[in-house]
């Protein structure tokens, strides 16, 4: 079953989701809010899916705010 990992660091989240025999597949990065850098956004497919052992769950990472200049 897919782990709930929205709002862990992306250290924090790729282990629980290999605890939970699965891997870590595309990750992207997204802006956000300063407070949400470097902590995952999204996840796909969403928590509580079962899936095959080894299945691949996306994430989308925060990478804080747009710089302005």
């Amino acid at each position: 079953m897919v782990p709930r990992v929205v709002g862990l660091s992306l250290a924090r989240a790729k282990a629980r989701i290999r605890s939970r025999h699965c891997s870590v597949g595309r990750v992207t990065k997204k802006f956000s809010t300063l407070k949400k850098n470097g902590k995952v956004l999204a996840q796909v497919p969403k928590a509580g899916k079962h899936l095959k052992r080894g299945a691949k769950v996306n994430l989308v990472v925060g990478k804080g705010p747009k710089r302005r200049t």
